[in-house]
C-alpha cells in the first residue's frame, strides 16, 4: 500500500487536531473497510494507544503528587 498519510497526519487526527479535507480523507479511507482501511486503522491505533498511555501517565503522576501534599 502506498502511504497516503504521514505519521504526523495520523498523530494530529488521534489528537483531534485534524480538520477539513484531511480529516475527511482519513475518515473516508477508514470507512471503506478494505485492506487499505485495515492497515490505516492499525497505524492509527498505535497513535491513539500512545496518546492514551501518555494521558494516563500524566493523570497518575498528578494523583500521586496530590496524595503526597
Amino acid at each position: 500500500m502506498k502511504t497516503k498519510f504521514t505519521d504526523e497526519d495520523l498523530m494530529a487526527f488521534a489528537d483531534k487536531q485534524t480538520k477539513g479535507e484531511k480529516a475527511m480523507d482519513i475518515l473516508s479511507v477508514l470507512l471503506q473497510g478494505d485492506e487499505e482501511a485495515k492497515e490505516l486503522a492499525k497505524r492509527l491505533d498505535v497513535f491513539i494507544d500512545t496518546r492514551n498511555a501518555l494521558i494516563n501517565k500524566v493523570l497518575d503522576s498528578k494523583i500521586i503528587f496530590e496524595r503526597t501534599k
